[in-house]
């Protein structure tokens, strides 16, 4: 049995190896796991296809609840399984936890909460002048192509995040924070940045080129920037801190509030589309410095246990 853990492990691979496999698993697992969603969701709520390419037509219950269903279901399919499968494999045989998931400090975790308002008023700046790029004239049709993908995804938003209760909020939060968070930050920084890190043998440069992935995956051209400083983020966080949760955490405050703000205040008032760039860029000194100050707290936190652990090594080998 061990044998065939070992014929099938990850662990001690090549890193390119690692990263094909890992790719394979992502897709093949993925799709595979994701029809099977769709089809029992067809069934399940007797739903039109034509709501997926355009959800400004769902007008029922049912149409919005086999939206959800989907939005789950592809985060289920394409992160949460298929970085549980490759993790299993990455690991030693004889290891039987993730050791990247080991529990940050109380201190820790309000840091990162705090940090996350902080991206707010960054990633709102960065994404409005994200907005006005446009690609040249001769990359026109795709251009169009772009606006229209991210039309839809902007009505698929108006579409589930309007909760009429406490509840439907719940599920909201669960699908777009909870999910995401966890499924996103497993793929994104537990597997590909890893094993990036190892292939390129520099941390820096996995950090830099897993948040590229991990913007570009959204799909959402307009929306690029904001979001590759918040895999940034992440990225730094999980390389200083040696855990997952602390990225975890950050990508959820990041996803919930404006999802709770929306149940709150209504979705139309949730978007600061009627600040100007200049009143923005008022404001946006302190949040960057405050966010410097608390990303250079766990870099030298990083740099004090590495010196710490090497000592104690040098002590039992002396």
């Amino acid at each position: 049995m061990d044998d065939n853990h070992s014929h099938n492990s990850l662990y001690g691979k090549a890193p390119l190896y690692q990263l094909f496999v890992s790719l394979l698993i992502v897709l093949g697992a993925g799709i595979l796991l994701f029809i099977v969603f769709l089809v029992a969701g067809i069934f399940i709520f007797d739903a039109d296809l034509g709501v997926l390419e355009n959800p400004s037509v769902a007008v029922g219950e049912k149409d919005i609840a086999f939206l959800r269903y989907i939005l789950i279901s592809q985060q289920i399919s394409f992160f949460i399984v298929p970085a549980i499968i490759i993790l299993n494999k990455l690991k030693p045989g004889h290891q039987t936890d993730l050791v990247d998931m080991k529990m940050p400090q109380i201190n820790e975790v309000v840091l990162v909460i705090v940090l996350a308002f902080c991206i707010f008023p960054i990633t709102s700046f960065t994404g409005e002048l994200n907005s006005t790029m446009h690609l040249p004239d001769w990359l026109s049709g795709v251009n169009q192509w772009i606006i229209e993908k991210e039309d839809n995804a902007d009505r698929l938003l108006d579409t589930i995040m309007t909760p009429d209760t406490f509840w439907v909020m719940i599920l909201n939060v669960l699908m777009i924070a909870v999910l995401p968070a966890i499924g996103e930050e497993l793929i994104f920084r537990g597997v590909f940045q890893k094993i990036l890190s190892n292939l390129f043998r520099s941390g820096h440069v996995a950090i830099w080129v897993t948040a590229f992935l991990f913007s570009a995956i959204h799909f959402q051209f307009f929306g690029f920037v904001p979001r590759f400083i918040l895999g940034l983020v992440f990225g730094y966080l999980f390389f200083w801190s040696g855990t997952l949760w602390l990225p975890v955490i950050s990508h959820f405050v990041n996803n919930a509030v404006p999802v709770i703000g929306a149940f709150i205040y209504g979705w139309d008032k949730n978007t600061p589309s009627d600040i100007t760039l200049w009143k923005q860029m008022i404001v946006l000194p302190l949040p960057v410095l405050i966010s410097i100050v608390i990303l250079l707290y766990f870099r030298n936190k990083s740099k004090k246990d590495a010196e710490l652990s090497m000592n104690q090594s040098q002590l039992l080998n002396s």
